[in-house]
């Protein structure tokens, strides 16, 4: 990450020297050619990389570089952080001296800092840079990088199909006592996704009335594994908190005694835990199952003595999976197919390490040279060691764009299901993401973690409603990988339950275990830039722990803690003022303080925080703010200098959610790159007005109008020339119409997504007009009280997936979803048996494999066997 470290300070030092250069007075000069000796330094790396790969900087040279670079951030950031605090407290004469005087001490460092540099880069030979012909490994050009992703869909890759319809038939038939079913393999051997399959199957998700998936790693509780199932089932993500141990036992059996139900347990470690868990779920007479994955074979024996072993890969299936990955079903040159069976085969049969190398052939030339070194660079590991030689080569292979991204993914925990969303924000913060023209920093940053999947790196968890990434995760060999490499850079440390080491002089720290423990044993860090928490589940943040944070922990530029819960928003927290990405909870905070509005810096605001109630926020101070997320209605006052060019909110993307009386043209007219609006509260006073601005942003894609249900409901919609001639994604939540929105929706020429949720509509009959929604491909119906729905001919003819959830009065589906051509996905949530019998007859009628059907929680035992 030498070549990220190098970039993120010349990003910083370029922004301060161009727009804050007051606050580097008496440094100004030595900054200015620390710039230029970096400048030289990204050049230089990146022309090597280009020309050799990642692989011509040796560990060696880029530790040393990196230590400089560390050394050189601290002192201009704590020089920086100086200059603020004393500019509020000292007048300019006063202030001119101290700077002066604390500068020389700064200046002196720095410029011994660029000396070392530049006696580095000039000495380059010392530290052995290899040359061209050093190099075994031939460079990814730019037309392979540009390769159309493709969601390489590894449940159909794992070469266990056999294995697959075995448990199937296993899971479905015998006998109506409750059973147990182990899968047994090396780690990597595709045992999750061999089961992902079975678990995902139609025949499957129609058999049981309750499926709940549980990872279960060395560090999960029996109380987490009951808190996961429970909210799975009966959704009291909120209610649990307060329930004990023994009251969440007699919940979630009490619900599970009379229904039948699949639970998988994946990745179990240890053979106690059998004991543990084995009292949760009923022994009932309704063919109940239980499906468990782990490593070990006396796990396995301990549950019970029958169990699936799967061996590794064969040969020839071996070599089937790598020509899929990197020839995508076409043909492989002959002149190759020698070196990809003996590469396939150094791979032991592990699906995992076939689909990682896979990734690297993929975005080679085809070239039997190309090909030989990759098998050269794998045949001296040892059986033990192949693993971690695959995957130190799908990691050196990478361009130094996709290390850093790559890396990162050792931040979160095991198992952990990672939003795509917040991924990108967090990489945007770090600096990880450069500006190109034509495109966002949010597109760049979903281009890398496409591509990162693409690589078999990253594992593809969840689509979007428009296809793009939701959430995704990585394996728990690839994340051990992450951590240790990560380690070995001082880039990044993680603390918790099972780690002992601390920070250290790690600039990113992820903490698993209890943050106040840590802070109060660790009160100072200003080695730190990053700390995300995914620690106890409910912790509390209390002032005097905040304390701590803005004072020790002050140069942080990412916080997250949304894991926890604060107490309370202090108005201190101005006092991080490095902070570009801050994300916090609070189920007690009354005042959102508007001190937060002098983070001028911040990026990504998040807060969830119920009793804070139209709090207002001065985003005009906020120039670099991109994405701001508050659960209420935020009011947002009209800039004085409106007419200024500087108070345009330019690199604003997401306001949500704002209050309606907000959506004002003195407001919304200076965010003219807003893609993403979110409106919260009464609408029955401000619609109207709302919606006269909303016609004029132009960039708007995404609108979600979500009632305060303290407030009168909305009788209809504006006529639909009122909404935004561009938008592609509607969401209605709450708002209680009593006219159809249909009619209105149904003209918006570019809609794809539309969600109708939780009494969004309070009429019985929905229409879809003929000709209407001519472009809609996902269609979301949650929690409406409709008894019919009706759609015409010609309407919806791009219709491509829909998902009915808790619509239980919806009597029958329309027939015309037959004669939609486009028709790919339906979901049925609690569908009663009309519902349920046409939608697997229109799955017939489209024929095998051309609809994918899932459902879920079939009504009071109701299934078509």
């Amino acid at each position: 990450m030498a070549v990220a470290a190098v970039g993120i300070l010349l990003d910083s030092l370029s922004r301060i020297l161009a727009e804050e250069s007051y606050l580097l007075l008496g440094v100004e000069y030595e900054a200015s050619l620390l710039q230029s000796e970096l400048i030289l330094c990204n050049s230089y790396f990146k022309s090597l990389e280009r020309k050799h790969g990642q692989l011509a900087i040796t560990r060696e040279y880029a530790s040393r570089i990196k230590e400089l670079v560390y050394q050189a951030e601290d002192a201009i950031d704590m020089y920086v952080a100086k200059s603020v605090l004393v500019r509020g407290f000292l007048g300019k004469a006063r202030l001119k001296v101290i700077q002066f005087v604390i500068g020389r001490t700064v200046a002196k460092k720095i410029m011994g800092i660029k000396m070392r540099l530049n006696e580095i880069y000039q000495d380059r030979k010392k530290f052995k840079i290899r040359n061209a012909e050093d190099i075994k490994l031939p460079v990814e050009g730019d037309s392979l990088r540009s390769r159309r992703l493709c969601y390489f869909e590894e449940t159909d890759a794992v070469g266990f199909n056999a294995e697959a319809e075995t448990i199937i038939d296993q899971l479905i038939k015998g006998d109506d006592e409750r059973d147990i079913i182990s899968l047994v393999g090396l780690g990597g051997i595709g045992k999750s996704s061999l089961c992902g399959k079975v678990y995902n199957n139609l025949v499957i998700s129609q058999h049981f009335d309750f499926r709940a998936w549980v990872c279960i790693s060395k560090v999960h509780s029996v109380r987490e594994v009951l808190e996961k199932i429970i909210i799975d089932v009966l959704e009291l993500a909120d209610e649990i908190k307060n329930m004990s141990d023994k009251m969440l036992r007699l919940e979630l059996y009490r619900y599970l005694k009379c229904t039948r139900y699949l639970i998988v347990l994946d990745d179990v470690w240890r053979s106690d835990w059998w004991g543990d868990l084995n009292h949760l779920f009923p022994r009932n007479m309704y063919g109940s199952r239980i499906v468990l994955t782990t490593q070990f074979k006396e796990v396995a024996q301990s549950v019970s003595p029958y169990f699936h072993y799967l061996q590794p890969l064969n040969k020839e299936k071996s070599w089937n999976l790598l020509s899929e990955k990197v020839f995508l079903g076409g043909e492989c040159p002959s002149e190759l197919k020698g070196l990809g069976i003996q590469i396939a085969d150094k791979c032991g049969g592990l699906p995992l390490a076939i689909l990682v190398l896979g990734g690297v052939l993929s975005r080679r030339e085809k070239t039997v040279g190309g090909w030989s070194s990759v098998l050269s660079s794998i045949a001296t590991a040892e059986d033990t060691n192949q693993l971690s030689k695959v995957f130190g080569l799908g990691y050196n292979c990478l361009p130094h764009y996709l290390s850093s991204c790559f890396l990162y993914f050792g931040f979160f925990p095991e198992d952990f299901e990672i939003s795509s969303r917040h991924l990108i924000r967090l990489w945007i913060a770090e600096g990880f993401i450069p500006k190109k023209e034509k495109a966002s920093l949010e597109e760049v940053a979903e281009e890398y973690l496409e591509e990162l999947i693409d690589r078999n790196l990253i594992e593809l968890a969840q689509k979007k409603s428009d296809g793009g990434v939701k959430t995704c995760r990585i394996h728990d060999l690839l994340h051990s990988f992450c951590i240790s490499k990560a380690r070995e850079g001082r880039d990044l440390e993680v603390w918790g339950s099972n780690v002992s080491s601390s920070a250290g002089k790690s600039r990113r720290l992820g903490i698993h275990s209890s943050i106040t423990e840590y802070i109060s044993s660790n009160q100072s860090a200003s080695n730190l830039r990053s700390l995300l928490c995914f620690g106890r589940d409910g912790e509390r943040v209390s002032l005097k722990h905040w304390k701590l944070l803005y004072k020790g922990y002050e140069l942080v530029r990412v916080l997250d803690l949304a894991s926890l819960v604060v107490e309370n928003i202090p108005s201190e927290i101005e006092n991080m003022i490095f902070l570009r990405y801050l994300n916090l909870k609070s189920d007690s905070a009354r005042i959102l303080p508007p001190s937060i509005a002098n983070l001028q810096h911040l990026q990504t605001l998040t807060v969830v925080a119920p009793l804070i109630h139209r709090p207002q926020v001065n985003f005009w101070k906020m120039r670099n703010l991109r994405h701001f997320y508050f659960n209420g209605d935020t009011v947002v006052p009209p800039e004085d200098g409106v007419n200024d060019r500087d108070s345009c909110l330019s690199n604003l993307k997401t306001l949500s959610c704002i209050s309606p009386d907000s959506c004002k043209g003195s407001v919304l007219f200076e965010m003219p790159n807003l893609v993403k609006l979110g409106i919260y509260g009464d609408f029955g006073k401000h619609i109207d007005s709302a919606f006269e601005t909303l016609s004029g942003l132009t960039a708007l894609q995404k609108l979600k109008l979500v009632r305060d249900r303290r407030y009168e409901r909305l009788a209809r919609l504006p006529c639909w020339q009122k909404f935004p001639p561009t938008l592609v994604k509607v969401t209605l939540s709450r708002t209680q119409l009593s006219v159809d929105p249909m009619e209105q929706l149904g003209q918006l020429p570019n809609l794809r997504v539309l969600k109708l949720i939780d009494s969004a509509y309070d009429g019985k009959e929905l229409n879809c007009s003929s000709s209407s929604f001519p472009q809609l491909e996902v269609l979301k119906l949650v929690n409406l009280e409709i008894s019919r729905w009706c759609v015409s001919t010609g309407s919806l003819p791009s219709l491509r997936s829909v998902v009915i959830n808790r619509c239980e009065g919806l009597a029958a589906l329309p027939y015309s979803l037959k004669d939609l051509s486009t028709l790919r996905e339906m979901q049925l949530w609690w569908p009663n048996i009309d519902v349920l019998k046409f939608a697997v007859d229109l799955e017939s009628h489209k024929g095998e494999g051309k609809l994918k059907l899932l459902i879920y929680h079939a009504q009071d035992g109701d299934s078509l066997g």
